[in-house]
């Protein structure tokens, strides 16, 4: 049975900050706003019953009299005031009751009638407890501060007679406080007769407040909801939930024994603990016999919990036996009842096997039978993704062409995730794209380099990738920026048309990961960058400029690629404060200048590419000094000196090249000449011995195996050696023109 589609209750001028509903009267919704009204509404109707304008302020919070849901309770302000439905009209009205005894903004306010008290949280920390059934109102005053208050919660009726006037407080630093009011106030009045030298009569039996925090098993970070349970045994547990990702479900019954708290023994109080994996933002238990628990985290998916099985079996396992999007209505009636579980007897610590199995069986049958939306189904039929009429989402494999990935829902399934590979030819019109825009999440384009890229993509995509694609007519700055809600953009090898970077990044400001690589992409580096980038790409491009001081303020940026470009000017010394920087490649570019120090204050830094680039100095010895450091390249620079590693450093290194640094030596009797550093070793002056040798040079360094004192020994027999060829050949030539001399001498005397 298809789902209809949600109601839209039309009334307010501003932001609805209240929603709540008759539990008398089903049907009946009243819900305020920031426009300072209460709305009244019937679902039998479609226009708004009728409206209070309670003052210029918003509304924050509401909440009816239990028992009594003709009186309505609406905080505004620091004021709560009550009306009665009865007196209400079109023309005229006034509130029953005003209360003032809040400083700050309330921002909730909860009621328990027949206990005859409201409670009232503020902005400043403040819990305040009136007495409504009194003709003096009194309030107990400030009973927690200075933690902020997120959420408060009474019983609705006197659910046990244990409970009593109990006010649960949800605190901002991870505690949850139970109140007991009638202490609260007798506590007051005991000590106002005390100090006026009366004698006190407290009963010591009573407990006042219980402090559930993290010594008792409590929340770890903020607590921002809380409620009492509706199913039977009504009141008998306290259920919280926070940002530490997790509910609580604590035993109230326990938490109130006076025998426990005497004793100083908090065992017990907390009955179970269910970890999720985002952080709570609202939970409540359902008043039926199906005993469920609702819990609505930062997803969009409201968890339904089967509550009865996980507290008589005392197993904290949580399944999800619904799943729908927040904003639509569903019946609990739609949530799966699975009696099985209901039999368990509660001394067991672990579940059957076997119901285990039937449980899986079940939930694999359920979330497999749902079908995908037809208008989706239509739509990837137009985009020729699919060729057959069964379900695309259980038949993913048979698209060797395109990979689709769909949710869960119910009762029809949608795409969240499409891919195409290898495609020549795909109708992205605006009109098959639509019925996916809803739901598509994820789209990318690999190796469809004849595709023409759509004209409009739906912009709730969270990510968006081309490679190899669209070689064509390419992508344009305009197109790529309209995607406002990306958190992933990855363009290699698909040419960008642009005027500059920040054209396309200028209204993304959920992007974490950006690659732009072997786009053509032209212009400098943005003056300033979203701060939630941690993936940063742009390698093989057309960028220019320096590298700019906006680069080192993205404080969570983990990976950092600008090589293969056209950078000039020196790096900032500003990169070391990257802290959680592990890769960062500035190869082939023009960067000139030293290596900057500050880099030796990435801790977390891997792999580091400075080469091909223009950087002079001397190599910094810090280096050593990076334990987490594998892959260091630097070379085809300019720098000079004697290199300051010794050999155990850089056989640490899983990658290492200096080479091609003119200027640079090694110390030989630091490091073996085995380890082809590709750069010459350092004579006695710490100056690369050159190769081959220099015409006006001595002879001496011909060969750059001659090292040291050896070297120096074989040059002084060298120029030993020249000296006697020298004169042996001026000896021989002197008797050669002797003899010729005496022989012409000769000739001519006779």
């Amino acid at each position: 049975m298809a789902m209809a589609a949600p109601r839209k209750l039309r009334g307010h001028k501003s932001t609805v900050t209240c929603c709540i509903a008759s539990r008398d009267r089903p049907g009946l919704v009243v819900s305020s706003g920031e426009d300072g009204c209460i709305c009244w509404f019937d679902l039998r109707c479609k226009d708004v019953q009728f409206t209070i304008d309670v003052g210029t302020e918003p509304v924050s919070s509401l909440c009816f009299k239990t028992g009594n849901e003709h009186v309505l309770y609406a905080s505004s302000g620091n004021e709560i005031k009550s009306f009665d439905v009865h007196t209400l009209s079109s023309s005229s009205w006034k509130p029953l009751e005003s209360y003032s005894y809040n400083k700050d903004e309330i921002n909730q306010v909860v009621c328990n009638g027949k206990s005859s008290f409201l409670a009232s949280a503020d902005d400043s920390g403040d819990v305040k407890i009136i007495d409504i059934g009194s003709d003096t109102q009194s309030t107990s005053g400030q009973c927690l501060n200075p933690a902020f208050v997120h959420s408060i919660a009474v019983p609705e009726i006197d659910m046990v007679d244990k409970l009593d006037k109990i006010c649960a407080v949800a605190r901002g630093d991870g505690v949850v406080d139970l109140i007991n009011i009638e202490s609260e106030l007798s506590r007051k009045v005991t000590s106002s007769k005390t100090s006026k030298g009366g004698s006190s009569s407290s009963n010591d039996n009573v407990i006042k407040r219980v402090r559930l925090d993290y010594s008792v098993g409590g929340h770890k970070a903020a607590v921002s909801c809380v409620s009492f349970s509706l199913f039977p045994e009504k009141g008998r547990f306290l259920v919280s939930g926070g940002n530490d990702k997790t509910v609580k479900i604590w035993d109230c019954f326990k938490c109130l024994d006076s025998d426990n708290n005497n004793n100083n023994d908090n065992r017990g109080f907390l009955h179970m603990n269910i970890d999720l994996t985002k952080k709570v933002n609202w939970l409540c238990t359902n008043q039926s016999d199906s005993e469920n628990l609702v819990v609505c985290d930062t997803t969009r998916v409201v968890k339904w919990t089967f509550f009865k099985w996980l507290l008589d079996t005392q197993v904290s396992y949580l399944f999800l036996l619904g799943s729908y999007k927040c904003h639509k209505t569903v019946p609990f009636s739609t949530i799966p009842k699975i009696s099985l579980l209901t039999t368990m007897k509660p001394q067991r610590t672990q579940p059957r096997p076997l119901v285990f199995f039937f449980l899986l069986l079940l939930l694999a049958t359920v979330s497999s039978s749902s079908p995908l939306d037809p208008k989706q189904l239509k739509a990837l039929k137009s985009l020729k993704t699919i060729t057959t009429t069964k379900d695309p989402c259980n038949n993913n494999k048979n698209h060797s062409s395109s990979s689709i990935t769909c949710d869960s829902a119910s009762p029809f399934r949608h795409v969240t995730s499409l891919s195409f590979t290898n495609r020549s030819s795909v109708s992205l019109y605006s009109k098959t794209l639509k019925p996916l825009s809803k739901s598509l999440l994820s789209l990318s384009f690999n190796n469809c380099p004849s595709l023409s890229p759509p004209h409009h993509l739906p912009t709730s995509l969270h990510s968006f990738s081309a490679v190899s694609s669209f070689h064509r007519h390419g992508l344009s700055g305009v197109f790529l920026a309209r995607l406002v809600n990306l958190t992933s953009l990855s363009i290699i090898s698909t040419p960008i048309s642009t005027s500059g970077l920040y054209v396309i990044l200028g209204n993304m400001r959920k992007i974490t990961s950006l690659t732009i690589s072997n786009s053509k992409l032209s212009g400098k580096i943005p003056k300033s960058f979203h701060s939630n980038l941690t993936y940063v790409d742009l390698s093989n491009n057309l960028l220019r400029g320096t590298i700019r001081t906006s680069i080192t303020l993205l404080s969570g940026l983990k990976s950092l690629n600008l090589s293969h470009n056209s950078l000039s000017g020196q790096i900032h010394y500003g990169i070391g404060d990257l802290i959680w920087l592990k890769n960062l490649s500035l190869a082939s570019n023009e960067l000139s200048g030293p290596i900057p120090n500050s880099i030796s204050s990435m801790p977390e830094l891997t792999h580091l590419d400075l080469s091909r680039n223009q950087l002079n100095g001397t190599v910094p010895s810090f280096f050593s000094e990076m334990k987490n450091l594998k892959h260091l390249k630097l070379a085809d620079n300019s720098f000079h000196g004697v290199l300051p590693f010794n050999e155990s450093f850089i056989k640490s290194l899983e990658v290492f090249e200096i080479g091609g640094n003119s200027g640079l030596c090694y110390n030989h009797t630091v490091l073996s000449s085995k380890l082809n550093l590709g750069i010459a070793p350092c004579d006695k002056y710490g100056l690369p011995i050159s190769s081959p040798p220099q015409k006006e040079d001595s002879t001496s360094e011909e060969e750059d195996d001659y090292d040291g004192e050896e070297n120096e020994v074989k040059k002084e027999e060298h120029h030993g050696s020249d000296k006697t060829v020298l004169g042996v050949a001026i000896v021989l030539s002197s008797l050669v023109f002797l003899i010729i001399f005496l022989i012409l001498l000769a000739k001519w005397c006779s």
